[in-house]
């Protein structure tokens, strides 16, 4: 009879506490609330997530298809081609500047004060003064406007004239080793004199350059002088 009594209790306390299994507990109640944090926190990831594939998904698409996003863009409307009127209207203007541009360049060149012209002096030489140039050691000319002598230690072997040249050649015999020689003389009828060399063929030759030809001039020489005249009509 006493375990009868002691199964009908336990019996009892079973069937009371099976009632509601599913009644809360302070364990339950804070295991429920966990889980409905992380369910929030995996709902905002998954549309973040969402979100950044969706981004990707899109600046993939233009890298692979340019040309759509070329068609996306908003295309800027074409002018209008220019009237007959307005072509001429734009020439007439450029025109017009052009002329402007040229009547301010002329005018600046106007205005500015022009550079002085340098004149250059014609000094008449003196007729009244005689030059002296010793060219070599052995050959040296006195001149005035009108007459030349031609000094050397050696003697005069040949004079020679050329045809329609003013000038008159003398050959002098020696065996002189130089160089050859020119001066410009300040004489209007008498202008260069030059020595040159032929030693090989045993003479110096000097050319006067004359203002006249040759026929216009008096030759004269002795022993260690030769003298040139010019001659005017009486």
């Amino acid at each position: 009879m006493k375990t009868l009594f002691t199964l009908l209790l336990l019996l009892q306390v079973s069937l009371i506490a099976r009632e509601n299994p599913f009644q809360p507990t302070t364990a339950y109640e804070e295991e429920q609330a966990r889980m409905i944090e992380q369910n929030e926190m995996d709902e905002n990831y998954a549309i973040e997530f969402q979100a950044e594939q969706h981004y990707i998904n899109e600046v993939y698409e233009k890298m692979n298809n340019p040309a759509e996003e070329k068609k996306a863009e908003k295309k800027e409307p074409k002018k209008p081609a220019l009237t007959k009127e307005e072509v001429k209207k734009l020439i007439e203007k450029a025109k017009k500047e052009t002329e402007e541009k040229a009547k301010e360049i002329v005018k600046k060149a106007v205005d500015e004060k022009p550079k002085e012209i340098e004149q250059v002096v014609y000094v008449k030489p003196r007729l009244d003064v005689t030059y002296e140039k010793q060219m070599l050691p052995f050959v040296k000319v006195e001149y005035d406007n009108d007459k030349i002598d031609i000094h050397s230690d050696y003697k005069v072997s040949k004079k020679l004239t050329l045809p329609g040249k003013k000038k008159i050649i003398l050959d002098y015999t020696a065996k002189e080793n130089f160089y050859t020689v020119r001066e410009k003389l300040e004489s209007t009828n008498f202008l260069k004199v030059a020595v040159g060399n032929h030693k090989k063929d045993g003479y110096f030759r000097i050319v006067v350059e004359l203002a006249q030809l040759p026929e216009n001039y008096e030759v004269s020489y002795n022993d260690d002088r030769v003298t040139i005249v010019r001659l005017y009509e009486n």
